[in-house]
């Protein structure tokens, strides 16, 4: 069947006749690839090929309401038959519902477009269990590509640092200056992709695991906003949160410079933030044995925050979103809750928020390339 369903695709490709054109666009996510790609078929521009993932090529037709989707088929190094037959029935069942591949790309991401039914099923993944699959390999695929970009910068640092240790040991200064050079573009270039890809694997994940629907709710701009700002002390986070809420935005998630808010009616909130500092000097306030773990060095045991909640429970505030395992972030009504920190604390930065496993790794590879630093210049000397 597949063969047969993959010469057919081609012997209809090559019918295809009209007028063709290109289109060169960086996509920023999938959903919004695919809401261009129905604007272009209302125009009468339909889909054909793919370049490079940004080389989009177009045939003229009768203007059609088309849907797009995608799905990504790509192997392990040692497949299980399972894992062999699931492209083919999965193309299969795509088929069946009336779903034609299109193209692909060259990361396996295959394209598929359907004509829009009116009170049809007009999305390919139209369950959660297969949405989360989906947003799963796109994961899977980022992180990968981003774990070989630090690879490959960690075997250009251990060159260059044995090359170091070359010098010191056949006592003769060489000149590779060049190579110093290379190795401090290529480290940092090979960071940038790799931050880059992590990012883009779990704003794809989180894109993918939405449906259709769900998705336009969340860019509606009547609904959902994201500010960006840079807020240093718990005082200044209440200040700016209250101010939003008299706006009628709610806060629903952060990251460390920007604050996402969905439409609301509000209410009469203040705003707390609690971190793992300020959980153990309330335990150290009450006798209480504080969280300490030799083995989190990158601070993901959330001992403290299971706390935290508990503690911000019994003062009647409630969760509202946590930044990673750093910071949490509670509401309540005025009238009813308690402080949960003493006030002298509303005022102190909030390095806690800021500074993450990340900046644990630079002061790290900082720490280290210091002491290979002053042990090359101390055995030339």
């Amino acid at each position: 069947m597949s063969e047969d369903r993959m010469s057919q695709g081609k012997t209809n490709k090559g019918k295809i006749c009209g007028e063709t054109k290109k289109r060169f666009r960086i996509m920023a996510g999938y959903q919004k690839e695919r809401m261009w790609l129905e604007e272009m078929a209302l125009q009468g521009w339909f889909l054909t090929d793919i370049s490079l993932g940004m080389i989009y090529t177009f045939t003229k037709n009768e203007p059609k309401h088309m849907l797009y989707d995608i799905d990504r088929f790509s192997l392990p190094k040692k497949p299980t038959l399972e894992e062999i037959r699931r492209k083919e029935m999965f193309l299969e069942m795509a088929e069946e519902l009336g779903w034609k591949e299109v193209t692909h790309s060259e990361d396996m991401t295959y394209y598929f477009a359907k004509e829009y039914e009116e009170g049809g099923v007009n999305e390919l993944h139209n369950d959660p269990e297969s949405r989360r699959f989906l947003a799963e390999k796109y994961l899977s695929s980022f992180s990968y590509h981003a774990k070989q970009q630090v690879f490959w910068a960690a075997v250009i640092v251990v060159i260059n640092i044995l090359e170091k240790l070359l010098q010191i040991w056949v006592k003769e200064d060489f000149y590779l200056g060049w190579f110093d050079w290379f190795t401090l573009f290529y480290v940092a270039i090979c960071n940038f992709f790799a931050v880059y890809l992590w990012k883009m694997g779990i704003r794809t994940e989180k894109e993918l695991s939405m449906s259709r629907q769900e998705w336009e709710n969340s860019v509606n701009p009547e609904t959902h906003k994201i500010v960006r700002k840079l807020i240093w002390t718990n005082r200044g986070l209440n200040k700016f949160l209250r101010m939003q809420e008299e706006q009628g935005w709610l806060l629903v998630s952060v990251t460390p410079t920007k604050y996402f808010f969905e439409k609301s009616q509000g209410g009469n909130w203040i705003y707390t933030m609690d971190s793992k500092s300020l959980t153990n000097k309330r335990r150290k306030a009450a006798n209480r044995e504080k969280f300490e773990d030799g083995k989190d060095w990158t601070g993901i045991n959330n001992d403290w925050e299971i706390a935290s909640v508990q503690d911000a429970e019994e003062k009647g505030w409630t969760f509202v979103c946590a930044l990673e395992n750093r910071a949490v972030i509670y509401r309540g009504e005025t009238s009813v809750v308690q402080p949960l920190n003493d006030a002298k604390y509303d005022n102190s930065l909030r390095w806690i928020s800021l500074i993450g496993e990340y900046g644990f790794y630079l002061l790290c590879c900082g720490f280290l390339g210091g002491i290979v630093g002053f042990v090359t210049a101390f055995f030339r000397d």
